[in-house]
């Protein structure tokens, strides 16, 4: 966990997953019956990877057995909170500038040569809060509804960009929308904790 200092607005500091949340961390959950199993990782590698393939249900079912084994309230950040956390106080599209630069993310045109799926998590360079993968690798749930939808909350923002994706779907501004109850071999996520 990265303690994130609190925003500009006086929200509270909180502390966020270092990098999104990887297959041996879900492991652990499924082994003691907290979490689903069966995610595929679709012959990217497991252990240090971002699992993939979790639904936004999973995502919270993971941050509820990490608040029972750790003493901490734990929750998927809200979309302003992982803003704040990806920018780290920048208003450029990314927290290194405004262009996608080469070697700092994992998304279709950020590199010399694209990388078909996931990397491992640090792969790429941390942020000045020391959080890795905020921008590009897989996308990540949070806590938000996506707007616009009435009725039942069906449909929940993701947040960073992908490997998938070129780099205007992986700036801190980007934002994107998928079914709560289906997972993705492109979305993952990362947990906030009360300090």
């Amino acid at each position: 966990m990265v303690a994130v200092p609190p925003a500009a607005d006086g929200a509270t500091a909180l502390w966020l997953s270092r990098s999104e949340i990887t297959f041996d961390q879900w492991r652990a959950c499924v082994d003691s019956g907290g979490c689903r199993g069966g995610q595929d990782d679709h012959g990217w590698g497991r252990e240090n990877r971002p699992v993939i393939n979790v639904t936004w249900d999973d995502a919270n079912a993971y941050a509820a057995w990490l608040s029972r084994i750790s003493g901490h309230a734990c929750r998927l950040p809200t979309e302003a909170e992982w803003m704040h956390a990806a920018s780290t106080g920048a208003v450029t599209a990314f927290w290194w500038g405004n262009d996608h630069g080469q070697g700092m993310a994992n998304c279709r045109d950020c590199n010399p040569k694209p990388i078909y799926g996931s990397t491992p998590a640090g792969t790429f360079p941390a942020n000045p809060y020391g959080l890795v993968d905020m921008n590009g690798n897989v996308w990540e749930w949070v806590e938000d509804c996506w707007q616009g939808i009435s009725g039942k909350c069906s449909q929940r923002t993701i947040k960073g960009g992908s490997w998938y994706y070129y780099s205007p779907n992986a700036t801190t501004q980007a934002r994107a929308r998928n079914d709560a109850g289906q997972g993705s071999y492109n979305i993952g996520f990362r947990v906030a904790c009360s300090p």
